[in-house]
């Protein structure tokens, strides 16, 4: 980068050099701003994903070593702890209000993907342990999460609209 400043100095008067000079360092400034800007944001999506796959992760293992009555509080506590939510208030949200708050804290679709199987889960506890109404709670959310990136996603997922179609089911019955 320097021996083309150089070669502009020898080429131009003194005015013009300072001029390409401001505009590199500028330039130069605005590029690591981004590159930092950037690997900012990648490191949040991944820190909100690892926690979210953690979650899961705890959720899953609870209900495989029979530890349904943690279930519960395990999510509720990971939520208000990681965005300040209260699970109860998560429930009762209108759609509007439901996605303005998911947008505003989840960053790519695979954390939405990962909110929906949490709220799949805690559904499938409310199921055996809990009333209907709180099981069809749990499951509208998990099908609104998975409907909403089956609709902006570019990616077709199987996996999804598979998903997708059990909680249809899991809704009917």
């Amino acid at each position: 980068m320097q021996t083309k400043i150089i070669f502009l100095q020898e080429l131009t008067d003194s005015t013009h050099i300072n001029c390409v000079l401001c505009d590199v360092s500028l330039s130069l400034r605005s590029i690591y701003f981004n590159m930092e800007r950037r690997d900012y944001i990648v490191d949040q999506i991944n820190e909100l994903g690892l926690f979210l796959a953690k979650l899961m992760g705890h959720l899953h293992k609870k209900k495989l070593e029979g530890q349904e009555d943690e279930l519960l509080a395990e999510a509720s506590d990971a939520l208000s702890v990681q965005f300040g939510w209260d699970l109860e208030d998560l429930l009762y949200l209108d759609e509007q209000s439901f996605f303005h708050l998911m947008d505003e804290n989840l960053l790519v679709d695979e954390h939405y993907e990962q909110m929906a199987s949490m709220f799949e889960v805690l559904g499938d506890h409310a199921l055996e342990y809990q009333t209907l109404l709180r099981k069809e709670l749990y499951f509208q959310k998990a099908l609104l999460l998975f409907e909403s990136v089956d609709r902006r996603s570019h990616n077709y997922s199987m996996e999804r609209r598979d998903r997708i179609a059990q909680l249809n089911v899991k809704l009917k019955y």
